[in-house]
């Protein structure tokens, strides 16, 4: 049980508490610990509630959450596999490739124990309280997108983030601006140094503030600003075509596209690589200040600093003030002004002050319990026998900012290295992208406040909806900025080189070798100093090659504390510059992001039928079909089937697929999209057709009605009518036939009126003529019914008397209505979709999708009926001509079940003698008319035989199942025709 305060994270509760390893490395499994504290590196990752590798430095605290450390076992204090370190000689840089290569047999053998050993955390197969922590904010599966379209895009909500976004929404432009902290202010949240950004116009308001003073004001300022939209803890993961920035923030994907993109990611610390440097107690110097001033965690009691530039001296400073006791304070310059007050108050309290020093090598086992600094030359390498060693049990490392430029190099902008700031700074960028703030190379504040206003007034110039900042403004705010940038550079000569990449023991040998390397220049994949330089010796000398073969870069950091040093030693290795060296090429996403919030939330369209409210009244149960809702029971679906089979009954069809086919060319058309013919089809009649793919299988089934010489009238399955009409009018373009297809699904309802005294209730709202003789079955009429206009299709489904009825879908509720108002003296009853399955089932009409899969032909389906090979040409006719003479390997067949057990639907079938699965059962209902389960399945041809047997094993049961042709009700047809 772990105690935390308002606005702790996991990471700072945690090492409150006395926790100190957070996790174990990725391939020697050894001891990490915090490291930057803010989510860059890769140490403090864990498991929150059942989720892994959450960063704990950036996950809040919450009371009830349940953290479990990664990659130990049994424990990641006590971690057996640590152990690996051992062989560490027999696992070379390059060892899959190396030992794998020759014996790709052995890889299958190996796989399961280096997965074991390897890795970063483990997913659970159920993660139990994913839901509940969905409303609280937490991680779960409740993902939502949101899009928005504003005039400029901040990303970085630092100082100079904040200061270019004011300026751009003040001159009139809509802003967003997108951060990864909890609040705005960036570095400044942490420091309590006195601002002081000259005497430039505006500036004047936020100097002689301290720090984290300043930091509260921008926050303030940037959200009340009526333009400008802040999003809080979100991460800017990448940057796409057309400026549009993806950002995951929590559960929530934004996508914002922008007109101008103004990029502040700011800069971050790397790792120096040194013996030992990964263990626990080692802490980049922002991490550190993060601790002190925003949780109240000191890092230790006694502290060793290193550094290469003015923030370690702030550091030592705020260490002193917190509590820690500073044992020595190493400035890797020579030229360094050490008269200053902040110089005196490490020397009283005690601090040994050396310049020219850096670290050789952090001491201790599973932590640090002490530094050895040795004395660099006017080169920046190491003088051997200068050593110096002091007890501590932390070390803070400030050696110098890499900018953070992954979104640059997305965004097409060139990135070179500067020498004289040692970063790899942005040099040439598109019209619609600026840049401000530390990923400049610029760690200045009164530099970063003209860059941000420069950024902000340059994006907003170029929009309508925007104010145009005077021509004088913007040459003053350059002139002052090329003054201050100037002043800055000439201070970072004036204090001699600082050294960027590992410090060795020893000075290099004549062949330029170094005899001890074992620093990490990579903490996500464990890669060593020496590994890099025996890649290079091996001939990766390209960085890009350098990377894949080591993995350098590759791990959950993405190359945010290793990239720098990485380049370091490549170009030392190699004997280039660190400008011919070059660096990475940065891909989206930059940063983990969930797959669901890709994906997004799981939506599911929903469609309502125009009579969906009368369901609704009538008490429906309903199901979901497709994007539909339908009406599944009613009231019980044996009142529904004796309604139907003993009086009448009505049930919605308004989710069937219609479509309207017109043109000189459109019975050609029919005839080469379905199997039957349809140019034959007389007017006012129907068919019954199926439309099969190239292989002879079966797509999607329905009726066409011929309602004139070049005008149809299609039904479609209620899934498939997207896809029946793109497949015309594909065809129809692909054959440059005059045909046109028009989709009436919207706007069309439909019932279906069926049973013994159908012709009876419609009679009575019509004056169409309904008997046999002139409106005999499979055929179509149009005229008003109940004073509506309609096209009524003789079609008999449920194998009763019965039509089929289309009218505008506004007429829904009034049809319905006046329907069930004129049916009530015949008795009559609304069905459902269950009760339409058994009634078709009876009379063995075949549903496509459930009776078929995506291979079934109508050959296995026993619908050899609607094939006419004899037509020129349609789709699927090669297939289906050869099929034709060939014994199909499955076949559709009845059954009838003796016994009350119902099989269900995908229940397996089994030969007479049970030892061989022969196929499935498709549909299955217990049969009024028959008195016992009737059934259709799919099985093996040879055992299709009318009259044969098969075994149907549902549940515990095993079932004789016996195979008929013939339908179930009705076989001859009669009442559907009467």
């Amino acid at each position: 049980m772990i105690s935390a305060y308002e606005g702790d994270t996991v990471a700072s509760a945690l090492y409150a508490s006395g926790v100190r390893t957070f996790s174990r490395s990725f391939l020697f499994h050894r001891k990490r610990g915090l490291l930057c504290v803010s989510g860059r590196c890769p140490n403090c990752m864990v498991t929150v509630d059942g989720v892994p590798n959450v960063r704990a430095c950036c996950e809040p605290a919450r009371e009830g959450m349940k953290v479990k450390r990664q990659n130990g076992w049994p424990s990641t204090d006590t971690d057996i596999f640590s152990g690996v370190q051992l062989i560490e000689r027999f696992l070379p840089v390059g060892f899959y490739y190396k030992t794998f290569i020759n014996f790709p047999t052995e890889w299958a053998n190996t796989q399961p124990m280096i997965r074991r050993l390897t890795g970063r955390g483990s997913v659970k197969q159920e993660l139990a309280r994913w839901n509940a922590q969905a409303a609280s904010g937490g991680h779960g599966d409740r993902f939502e997108k949101q899009y928005l379209h504003p005039d400029v895009v901040v990303v970085g909500g630092g100082p100079a983030g904040v200061f270019a976004a004011l300026a751009a929404s003040r001159a009139g432009a809509s802003a967003v601006l997108v951060h990864d902290q909890p609040s705005l202010g960036g570095h400044l949240r942490f420091e309590g140094d006195t601002v002081d950004l000259g005497s430039v116009e505006g500036a004047e308001e936020f100097s002689g503030m301290r720090g984290y003073e300043l930091a509260a004001k921008l926050d303030r300022l940037a959200r009340a600003e009526e333009n400008l939209r802040v999003y809080d803890n979100a991460n800017a993961f990448g940057l796409y075509e057309s400026n549009e920035v993806g950002v995951v923030q929590g559960n929530k994907m934004l996508k914002l596209r922008a007109k101008q993109l103004i990029i502040s990611t700011g800069a971050g610390e790397y790792l120096t690589v040194f013996k030992n440097n990964d263990l626990p107690g080692v802490l980049l110097g922002s991490g550190v200040r993060r601790m002190l001033a925003l949780y109240g965690v000191p890092p230790g009691k006694n502290a060793v600093v290193v550094t290469n530039n003015d923030s370690g001296l702030s550091l030592a400073n705020a260490l002193l003030e917190a509590g820690v006791k500073v044992s020595a304070f190493a400035d890797a310059r020579t030229k360094v002004d050490t008269s200053s007050p902040r110089f005196e108050a490490l020397r009283k309290s005690g601090a040994i002050l050396l310049t020219g020093y850096s670290i050789k090598e952090a001491e201790g086992g599973g932590r640090v319990t002490g530094a050895t600094l040795i004395r660099l030359d006017e080169n920046g390498a190491a003088t051997a026998g200068t050593e110096k060693s002091f007890k501590c049990d932390t070390i803070c490392l400030a050696n110098g900012f890499e900018p953070d430029a992954a979104l640059l190099t997305q965004a097409r902008c060139r990135v070179s290295y500067d020498e004289a700031l040692g970063e790899f700074i942005p040099s040439e960028s598109p019209a619609s992208v600026q840049t401000c703030g530390d990923v400049t190379g610029i760690h200045d504040l009164r530099c970063a406040f003209l860059q941000a206003n420069i950024a902000g007034l340059q994006a907003a110039s170029g929009l309508a909806s925007a104010t145009k900042a005077p021509a004088g403004k913007l040459n003053e705010l350059s002139a002052s900025l090329k003054s201050a940038e100037t002043a800055y550079r000439d201070r970072l000569a004036s204090q001699g080189p600082r050294p960027i990449i590992g410090i060795v023991s020893e000075p290099t040998d004549g062949k330029g070798r170094k005899p001890e390397m074992n620093g990490f220049a990579c903490i996500c994949e464990d890669v060593k100093e020496k590994e890099l330089a025996q890649a290079v010796e091996e001939g990766f000398r390209d960085i890009e090659i350098l990377k894949r073969y080591s993995t350098l870069t590759m791990g959950p950091c993405e190359g945010k504390m290793c990239a720098t040093p990485g380049v370091g030693i490549c170009a030392r290795e190699t004997g280039r510059s660190i400008a011919d060296a070059g660096r990475t090429v940065s891909r989206p996403p930059y940063l983990p992001v969930p797959m669901g919030a890709l994906a997004g939330p799981g939506l599911h369209p929903v469609k309502l039928t125009a009579m969906h409210y009368k369901h609704l009244e009538a008490g429906a149960t309903l199901m979901d079909m497709g994007e539909w809702k339908r009406p599944h029971v009613y009231t019980s679906v044996f009142e529904e089937y004796s309604a139907v089979r003993t009086k009448v009954g009505i049930i919605d069809l308004s989710t069937l697929g219609r479509l309207d086919v017109k043109g000189r060319d459109a019975p050609k058309l029919l005839d080469f999209i379905y199997t039957h013919t349809m140019s034959k089809l007389q007017n006012g009649k129907s068919r019954y057709g199926v439309i099969c793919d190239d292989a002879g299988a079966i797509l999607d089934d329905g009726t066409v009605t011929r309602l004139g010489e070049d005008h149809y009238f299609i039904t479609t399955s209620t899934g498939n009518i997207d896809f029946v009409e793109q497949w015309l009018t594909w065809w129809a373009v692909a054959k440059k036939w005059e045909a046109q297809v028009t989709n009436l699904t919207s706007g069309f309802a439909a019932v279906n009126v069926a049973g013994p005294r159908a012709r009876d209730l419609l009679r009575t709202l019509t004056d169409v003529d309904l008997s046999t003789e002139k409106f005999p079955y499979m055929a179509s009429g149009s005229g008003l019914v109940a004073g509506v206009p309609c096209i009524l299709l003789r079609i008999g489904f449920v194998g009763e008397t019965g039509w089929e009825i289309h009218f505008p879908a506004e007429y829904g509720e009034y049809f319905w209505d006046r329907l069930m108002e004129a049916g009530r003296p015949f008795g009559i009853m609304p069905f459902g979709v269950e009760t339409q399955r058994l009634l078709r089932l009876e009379k063995m009409h075949v549903i496509v999708s459930q009776d078929t899969d995506a291979l079934s032909t109508p050959y296995e389906a026993n619908m050899a009926w609607v094939v006419k090979l004899d037509k020129e040409d349609f789709v699927g006719k090669a297939a289906l001509t050869f099929a034709k003479d060939e014994v199909p390997q499955r076949r559709l067949v009845g059954f009838t079940v003796e016994g009350e057990v119902v099989p269900h639907d995908g229940d397996q079938a089994f030969s007479p003698d049970g030892s061989t699965l022969i196929g499935v059962v498709t549909s299955c209902r217990y049969s009024p008319a028959a008195q016992k389960p009737v059934g259709l399945a799919l099985i093996r041809s040879d055992l299709s035989a009318d009259g044969g047997t098969f075994l149907v094993a549902s549940g515990t049961s095993k079932l004789n199942a016996k195979i008929t042709f013939v339908p179930f009700y009705d076989p001859e047809g009669r009442r559907l025709k009467e």
